[in-house]
């Protein structure tokens, strides 16, 4: 179960723990999912049957700063809800993911995404009873509440990062070294995910990059070297998939999650392949 209270020396403790299959939802399949019952409940009905986990991060409930029809907000504070306790509170913050992985260990042993304990410890103190022993709900709605401020921070935050990028896009020798980059630094998958999912706009520079691309790679970056299933735009999807095929051209043994989109019937495959998942589980547990 991925959040839950524990007793530690005495002291309660609320504690998460990031849970296969791992799936992150861009704001849109949010969206997508919220306003659908029949398909919320049969993408939640699939993660708790598998065991897996919603990794939600700051930027998710950020982004819920975006609608003006604050219905929006309310459908996916149900939604989040609902999806307790399979959530796993994650810090998208590539540098720190970077740390944890320069850092010595064992490779073949998947980390972790970097945890939220902030946000992780706002979710354990907003504790409506005994019986149900977590809520997202009341938090989402304070974020809905101030979506004019919060959501002029994220956009010039993300601003700030399509600046830094159109800037070193506009120097001609890292183009002409994005071209022939091979040294991927397999341990530090984080950084190879990011300098695979750059290089497109580097070899472009037809590309437009405005503040809304900065926060989806940001987000893409993130959940496609942590996660196992990532919902993303179209345009995420293509370069992911640039990425494996580079990756395997080069023969390198770096695990990245599968991409879907909206596109060519991308949410009905994610869901199909997420049930198959919980149906293996739940057919060797029957056999064990």
């Amino acid at each position: 179960m991925p959040v839950r209270f524990e007793i530690d020396a005495g002291m309660l403790q609320v504690v998460q723990s990031f849970d296969f299959p791992a799936v992150y939802l861009d704001h849109w399949a949010i969206r997508h999912f919220s306003s659908d019952e029949a398909l919320s409940q049969r993408f939640l009905n699939a993660l708790k049957s598998s065991g897996g986990s919603l990794v939600v991060s700051r930027a998710n409930l950020a982004e819920l700063t975006g609608p003006d029809d604050l219905r929006h907000a309310e459908e996916a504070a149900f939604f989040f809800e609902s999806a307790l306790p399979n959530i796993y509170f994650a810090l998208f913050n590539i540098q720190d993911a970077i740390d944890q992985e320069t850092r010595s260990r064992n490779s073949f042993i998947r980390l972790p995404a970097p945890p939220d304990i902030e946000l992780l410890r706002a979710v354990g103190k907003d504790r409506p009873d005994d019986i149900q022993p977590f809520s997202i709900a009341r938090l989402i709605k304070i974020i809905a509440a101030h979506r004019e401020r919060l959501g002029a921070s994220w956009i010039e935050s993300n601003q700030r990062l399509a600046d830094h990028i159109n800037k070193a896009r506009a120097n001609s020798e890292n183009a002409k070294q994005a071209k022939s980059f091979e040294n991927h630094p397999t341990h530090i998958p984080t950084r190879a995910v990011m300098l695979e999912m750059l290089r497109p706009m580097f070899l472009d520079k037809s590309l437009k990059i405005d503040e809304n691309d900065a926060a989806d790679l940001h987000h893409a970056i993130m959940s496609i070297t942590y996660c196992d299933y990532v919902l993303l735009d179209g345009k995420w999807e293509d370069f992911h998939e640039r990425m494996v095929r580079r990756f395997d051209e080069l023969q390198l043994p770096i695990r990245v999650a599968k991409v879907f989109s909206k596109r060519r019937g991308g949410v009905e495959l994610f869901l199909t392949e997420l049930e198959g998942r919980a149906s293996l589980l739940e057919n060797s547990s029957s056999t064990t």
